[in-house]
Parts: C-alpha cells; sequence; structure tokens
C-alpha cells in the first residue's frame, strides 16, 4: 500500500477503478437461466451414462437500464470459439432418477450411497467425495462402511473438512466393493465407527514410467521438444512418504509435480509444467493418474500462450494424445489416464436428502420431476460443443454478456439438474463445465508456495485492477475469455463434493484466490484481502467463492487458514460497515447496500444475490455472517412484509430504487421508499396490484431470485421469511413448472 496516498488521491482513484470496473461488470443482467452456449464432456468416463443437456430456456429480456447518470458500455462480441471437438462416444443409458425421498439406507446408517458398474466386477475399488451434518462423526471418530446385505465394506477417509465443532464436515472416501453384478446398483451404508490407521503396501518403483513429451510450436515451426519423466520423481516420494494425498487401505495417492525438459538441452521449461495425481489401488496394480497440464506460475518472466500437441507413453508405447492446441497463458487443463486395469465403468450416487441436510449447499427442491426431454437436451447440446481444453463448453467466454445465463445463480443450472436427478447426463454437464473453466485465465500459481497466489505472502500484489508491487510480467497472447466477478459461476465446488478429486478442489482455490487478488491492494487493505471494492452483485459471489473454499480445503492443507482468515476479514468489514456502523447517516435502517455507481440507489436484485451467500455462512454457524444477514434481511424479506407500512408486494421484484432523497439521507419509511419509485401508483390498492417487475412467470429473472431467497432465510428462521416465501410463492403459480426445465433457482425451505 502507497502511504502517501491522500483523501483526495485515494477518491480519484476509487472513481478510476469504478469506471474500469463498470466497463467490464456493467450489464442489465447477473444471474440465472437463459440459453445454453457450448458445454463441454468430463476427461474421464468414471459414470456409466452421458451428460443431461437442459432445454435451453428463452433467453431473459434484458432489464431497463439502471438510474445511472452515465449509459453503459455495450457488451463487446466474445472472439470466436475453436472449432467443437469430436462428440464423444455414447455411454449407456442412464438409471432412473432417485426421487426426492432418496435411496434406501440402514435405519441406523449415517447416510449411503449408491454404486453400479457397467461390468461385473467381484472387488471394485472407488473414490467419491460425502458431505456430512455438523455433529454426525466426532473429531475422534472414523468411519465404517456395510453394503446391503450387511457385509463389511473396506473403507478409507482422507481429505478432512471439519465443522466449526470439530466434527466431520467433508471427506474423500475410498472402498473397495465386492460382488457388483453389471449394471445392479449395490447400496453401501455409512456409520460412524473408530478410526483406521490400515494402508496399503505398494510398490517403490510401481509399474507406471508414463513419459510426457510436448512438441512446442511457433505457428507451424517446431520450436522444440519437451519432455517431463516423473517416474522418478513418484519413487522418492514413495520412499519419503511425501506429497501423499490420501493414504489407506483402499487408494494412495500421490501428487507428482514434474517439469517439461527441453530435450535437446534438459533445460527445464519456465512455464508448462505437469502436476500427477497419481492414486494407485490394489497395490499399485491400478493407477489412476489425473495428468494435469499447467501454464500458470505468477512471477516467472515473459508468460503467453504456448502452443503444443503432446503425446503420453507408458512403458514407451503410446497411451494417450492430445492433437496440437493452444493451452492459454494463467490456464490449466487435465486428462485422466487408467494404466494397469481397463478403464472402470461405475456409477456412485448420493443419498441426496441427507447431502442437501448437511447444508453444503442450499435445499433444491428434489420433488421436482425434471423431465427426459431435458436430459437429453442437455447430453446434446454436451456432445456438440466446444470441449476441447481450453474450449468454452455451455460457458459464455464474454463474462459480462447481459441477460440471464445457464452459469449464473448459487449453483449453476448443470449443478441444480444433477443435484435433482443425479443424472449421468447432469454430472457429465456438471463436470465439463467445470474443466472448461479451467481454460479461463484467472489461475496464479506461487512458485514460492506452489499453491495459489496468497496476498498474505504478497499483500501489494494485484492480478486485475490497480498498482501490482510486485509488478506482474505482461502476458503475450489472447484468449476468448474475459473473465469478472460480477458475472462468475461457482465452478467447481460442487465437482469437488461429489468427486473428491485434487483437480477440482485446485479449481475453487484458484477462484477465490483470483477474486480476492483480483481487488486493487489500497482497497483490498492488501493482506486482509477484502472485497468490498466490487458492484453487490460482485461482492456476492466472490464472497461465496471465498467461502467455498473456506469450507472444502482439507484441515490439514497450506492453504486452509488462508480462506478461513479472509472470509473472517470480510465479514467483519460488513458487520462493522452496516449494522454495527456508528454513523446511522451511513447506513440503511432498512438493510440496503447500496450500489457503488450511484450512491442514491440500491438493487433489490443483487441484494438477494448477497443475501444467499450469506445464509449460506449463516447456516454454517457463523456469528458475522449471521449479524450481516439479520440486519440485510430487513430490506430483502422486509419488501415482502410491508404493505401495511405502505410497499406493496407486487412490485418487491424491483431492479433499481432511489432509496435516499435529495440530501442523501437514507428513507426511513416504506411508504415513502414506495411512492418515491412508484409515483404513479401513490394511491393505488395493492389487492390486485399486478406483478410488473421481475418476470413473475419466468424462472430467470429477478421474481425468481426473490423466491430462492425468500426460501433460504426461511431455512435459517429470519423472522417473517417463511410467510413471506408461501406468499410470493402464490404469486408466482407459474413460475413452478418452468423449475423442472430449469431448477437453477429452485431452491425451498429446509
Amino acid at each position: 500500500m502507497n502511504p502517501s496516498k491522500t483523501p483526495a488521491v485515494r477518491d480519484a482513484k476509487w472513481l478510476s477503478v469504478l469506471f474500469m470496473m463498470a466497463a467490464i461488470s456493467g450489464c442489465g443482467g447477473g444471474g440465472g437461466g437463459g440459453g445454453t452456449a457450448s458445454a463441454q464432456t468430463p476427461s474421464e468416463t468414471l459414470t456409466s451414462a452421458p451428460a443431461p443437456t437442459a432445454s435451453a430456456p428463452t433467453p431473459a429480456p434484458a432489464p431497463a437500464p439502471a438510474p445511472t447518470s452515465s449509459p453503459r458500455p455495450p457488451a463487446p462480441s466474445p472472439a470466436p470459439a475453436p472449432a467443437p471437438a469430436p462428440a464423444p462416444a455414447p455411454a449407456p443409458a442412464p438409471a432412473p432418477a432417485v426421487g426426492a425421498s432418496g435411496l434406501a439406507c440402514a435405519a441406523s446408517a449415517i447416510t449411503c450411497v449408491e454404486v453400479s458398474s457397467a461390468t461385473a466386477a467381484s472387488a471394485l475399488p472407488i473414490t467419491f467425495g460425502q458431505p456430512f451434518k455438523a455433529g454426525a462423526v466426532q473429531a475422534n471418530q472414523g468411519l465404517v462402511a456395510t453394503d446391503s446385505s450387511g457385509a463389511s465394506v473396506p473403507l478409507q477417509m482422507d481429505e478432512v473438512s471439519s465443522h466449526r465443532d470439530g466434527s466431520l464436515r467433508f471427506a474423500v472416501l475410498s472402498a473397495k466393493v465386492s460382488n457388483l453384478s453389471a449394471n445392479q446398483p449395490k447400496l453401501i451404508n455409512l456409520f460412524a465407527g473408530a478410526k483406521s490407521s490400515a494402508t496399503q503396501t505398494i510398490p517403490a518403483n510401481p509399474d507406471w514410467n508414463l513419459e510426457l513429451e510436448a512438441k512446442v510450436y511457433n505457428g507451424s515451426t517446431l520450436v522444440s521438444t519437451l519432455v517431463a519423466k516423473p517416474q522418478d520423481l513418484l519413487k522418492q516420494q514413495i520412499a519419503q512418504g511425501s506429497g501423499r494425498r490420501l493414504n489407506g487401505s483402499v487408494a494412495t495417492e500421490y501428487t507428482v509435480v514434474a517439469p517439461f525438459k527441453d530435450s535437446a538441452t534438459n533445460a527445464e521449461h519456465p512455464h508448462l509444467t505437469a502436476r500427477l495425481h497419481t492414486r494407485l489401488y490394489d497395490g499399485g496394480a491400478s493407477i489412476r493418474t489425473d495428468m494435469v497440464l499447467e501454464n500458470n506460475w505468477t512471477f516467472k518472466a515473459n508468460p503467453g500462450n504456448l502452443t503444443y500437441e503432446l503425446t503420453v507413453r507408458r512403458n514407451g508405447q503410446v497411451v494417450h494424445t492430445q492433437p496440437r492446441l493452444t493451452h492459454n497463458y494463467q490456464a490449466r487443463w487435465h486428462k485422466v489416464l487408467w494404466t494397469g486395469a481397463t478403464l472402470p465403468q461405475y456409477r456412485v450416487r448420493h443419498h441426496m436428502p441427507y447431502f442437501l441436510a448437511t447444508k453444503a449447499t442450499w435445499n433444491y427442491d428434489l420433488s421436482l420431476r425434471i423431465p427426459e426431454s431435458v436430459l437429453a437436451d442437455e447430453a446434446r447440446v454436451l456432445a456438440s460443443s466446444n470441449t476441447a481444453p481450453m474450449g468454452p463448453a455451455m460457458l459464455v467466454p464474454y463474462f459480462p454478456t447481459t441477460g440471464g445465463r445457464s452459469e449464473i445463480g448459487p449453483q449453476p443450472r448443470w449443478t441444480a439438474l444433477y443435484l435433482i436427478t443425479q443424472d449421468d447426463r447432469a454430472r457429465a454437464s456438471m463436470l465439463a463445465n467445470a474443466d472448461a473453466a479451467a481454460g479461463v485465465p484467472v489461475h496464479y500459481r506461487d512458485e514460492g508456495s506452489g499453491q495459489p497466489l496468497d496476498v498474505g505472502r504478497n499483500p501489494n500484489v494485484s492480478v486485475r485492477f490497480g498498482e501490482s508491487s510486485p509488478k506482474l510480467p505482461t502476458p503475450t497472447g489472447t484468449t476468448i475469455y474475459t473473465p469478472d466477478t460480477a458475472h462468475q459461476a461457482s465452478f467447481a465446488y460442487m465437482p469437488y463434493l461429489i468427486t473428491g478429486d485434487a483437480f477440482y478442489l485446485d479449481e475453487a482455490m484458484f477462484w477465490a484466490s483470483w477474486n480476492i487478488a483480483g481487488v486493487d491492494p489500497f482497497y483490498r487493505e492488501g493482506a486482509k484481502g477484502l472485497i468490498y471494492g466490487n458492484e453487490e452483485r460482485a461482492q456476492s459471489w466472490a464472497l461465496r467463492s471465498i467461502d467455498e473454499a473456506a469450507r472444502i480445503v482439507p484441515d490439514n492443507h497450506p492453504m486452509k487458514s488462508y480462506f478461513q482468515t479472509r472470509l473472517a476479514n470480510n465479514l467483519n468489514w460488513y458487520v462493522q460497515n452496516y449494522p454495527q456502523n456508528p454513523n446511522t447517516a451511513a447506513r440503511s435502517p432498512f438493510g440496503a447496500i447500496k450500489s457503488p455507481w450511484d450512491n442514491k440507489v440500491a438493487g433489490p436484485w443483487q441484494n438477494d444475490f448477497m443475501t444467499l451467500v450469506l445464509t449460506q455462512i449463516a447456516e454454517d454457524g457463523d456469528p458475522q455472517g449471521r449479524a450481516m444477514l439479520n440486519w440485510i434481511t430487513g430490506f430483502t424479506v422486509g419488501r415482502f412484509l410491508n404493505e401495511a407500512n405502505g410497499f406493496c408486494v407486487a412490485k418487491a421484484p424491483g431492479y433499481w430504487w432511489t432509496v435516499t432523497d435529495a440530501s442523501n439521507q437514507f428513507f426511513s419509511s416504506w411508504k415513502t421508499l414506495f411512492d418515491t419509485n412508484y409515483a404513479s401508483l401513490k394511491s393505488t390498492p395493492c389487492a390486485g396490484m399486478a406483478i410488473t417487475e421481475g418476470s413473475p412467470d419466468r424462472v430467470d429473472d429477478y421474481a425468481a431470485y426473490a423466491r430462492a431467497m425468500l426460501a433460504a432465510t426461511s431455512s435459517v428462521g429470519i423472522n417473517g421469511a417463511s410467510a413471506a416465501y408461501a406468499n410470493w410463492k402464490s404469486m408466482t403459480p407459474r413460475m413452478d413448472a418452468g423449475f423442472a426445465s430449469d431448477p437453477t433457482w429452485a431452491i425451498v425451505p429446509r
């Protein structure tokens, strides 16, 4: 931070930052469904069916312009996407939906999962993620498992993340399932039990022997041939017990970081790196390698796009080829390879009522019956999309694009589809889009720590706005992506919760890290990592990403305390500057957060976004999150409860409202708020007033956002929220049918 900055300089710089952010982020939309664009396939066939595509909803109408004094610049057209990758081979037909009641777990089980395989297996090792309710598994306990016949199932528990009370929040579980018949599901019940220290014996020199060869091009000219040989690194880690992520009786996983070296000079390439998440099953007889290629060091000179083709060999035999691609700067991609075994085709489905009851995410409406046509269309769109590395899949590459979009919501549309159906087509869509997000240039790995960029270590660094110290090297080349915070999805959080894969954990951390390091260090207060210097919807989605990382990063991970501390720093800032601000003139008596572009107005829908995120944090037991939630719901829930005080509920899903008078003093009466913004309706009775804003019949506009917000606040006991939800649901009945095609905002009270 520059201590010489005076208030005048600070204000001038703040206006400059706001102008830059408005140019990138300013648009009328900001959430919801919308048409699907292109889609990406997952990099591994773990399930036995393709990914569903939901019917592409009609794009939301462009909202009326915000009441600011200057117009927003038009959104530039996104760069053309590369040619789509070939459609993936069709997978077996999906299993029928589990239904709202979930699986038939044993009566005394904490929860259960269903495992099925496309082929018969006498002993199938599997790995998956599982969240748990607070208190279900105490800190001194482990887990044991049985199948539906009561037979014991070998089980190990890794990557533990704990609730505030020390009980188990999340774990990566590995099990060995016996006697699976082809396409015959088997239940695995989970119980609290004694911790196990059993481990499998693995060879000192596993029959892995991968070699990665990258031929690097400048245009059509071959520049160099790079080779990475990770076998000796794996042997060293096995001998030392280092870099080990999973370790138990079923699976042992090492993260092997292998540099690429020039085959002619043996010089190490400064940017291209392989991270190989190498999982050994059956004593190393079967090895799963999640091969991650990264071009994302933060401080190394001369970053830029890299064009190469990749060949992977095992014991000299080609096992994978990647045709020539341009690997974006600050980006990564991955591919799962199996050696020593036929690629397993199995599916794991969770007992979703329990999964949602853990409060790992919002309470999506499991009673929805998603039509087969929606899921079939999801698969069709995915198959026709660019799913190659750096391809956009269903993402809109120009993030500030206006209107509703499938990725924008509490969770993306494809994730909501998967949570409700657990259909393999929805799963593939969810994972494909998480993979696509890895190609967006927001991935900064710190050479000093080997972890995502940490503003605690680098308090004055900035990857987006403001002065950066040290100054980051300017990359060469361009990408199809223009990321921004205001239109950012939760890409990797749910894929990690479902799969337990390290690739998705890293992705969640990278996005949270970018959200923090992208704020001007002056307004971020350096190492504090504050995010308030964004418009409110951007603050909301950034806060969500930090909260997600703080939840799921394992307790023993070096980044755990980093994200927990930045989450706490931000919540403390909100509480001190809103509900506990001693300057009453600086805070709305209703609980409204104003727009940074115009300090006389507030966007109810953007306040709804913030409220939704705060419900998640409050459900996690955070007292500061709860204090901020209690304050903001005075406005977000209150506007649905104050007809007796002069504010008609029919106008609750507004776009922008004036919230201060000519002297910039906050309104203190609901009637004044209503009369100011709806002057022509001053004398009109509320009864029978039409809902003319927020598209009450649609599932991807402000009325739907409000319904989700009211459902979520009902779940955390906000006064009046349950009644407000019931009333608003009765006023928007046509929305219900639409949720079956687009459940992005289909959140219901717990």
